[in-house]
């Protein structure tokens, strides 16, 4: 198994990397630089998850193009994207984290989760049109958050964090996708 993640962010390729290695312990990850095609600071749901699905197609179409892969339907090959956004909830800023996965036969499978309401010092911020990353370093005092533990890292005060936030959506679209034939064995 080959996963290619949208993103050189260590934070997203380690939450795949993780998610993944309990049912493919030989998977082997692989980050692309790739655009989203959605704006830096996603806003809403339907924003975040095409983000998210923007960045599995074009990590799986960088992969199958580093590697000068001819047949890429005879192997396990997956695009894998994250992407976290801000959405509005009864006037309130809540954190918000898509995953996508797509294979070559363009079966693609999302998943979400992760939400929790955004401090406010930190939503008026982002309102303003700050992105939150740099917006929770600042305040912070810490450097390159979103490389790191991510705001759920600062505000849990290392309970949690980024890596884990974004695990548990990846496996969770991981396995939507892994399962994505249950009804045909069932039959």
């Amino acid at each position: 198994m080959r996963i290619f993640v949208g993103s050189l962010n260590p934070v997203k390729i380690n939450a795949v990397v993780q998610a993944a290695s309990e049912t493919w312990p030989d998977v082997q990850v692989m980050g692309f630089d790739v655009p989203s095609g959605i704006p830096d600071q996603p806003w809403g749901d339907e924003e975040t998850r095409t983000g998210a699905e923007n960045r599995a197609k074009a990590a799986l179409e960088d992969g199958i193009s580093h590697f000068g892969i001819d047949n890429p339907d005879e192997l396990d090959l997956l695009g894998v994207g994250l992407e976290g956004g801000v959405t509005e909830l009864d006037g309130q800023v809540w954190s918000t984290v898509w995953a996508a996965v797509v294979d070559s036969e363009g079966s693609l499978k999302t998943a979400n989760g992760a939400r929790f309401e955004v401090p406010e010092v930190l939503a008026e911020r982002i309102r303003r049109g700050e992105e939150m990353g740099p917006a929770i370093a600042d305040i912070s005092d810490e450097h390159d958050v979103r490389r790191k533990q991510g705001m759920i890292g600062i505000v849990t005060d290392g309970f949690v964090d980024r890596t884990e936030e974004y695990a548990t959506i990846a496996k969770l679209a991981l396995g939507l996708w892994h399962g994505r034939n249950w009804q045909k064995q069932r039959k």
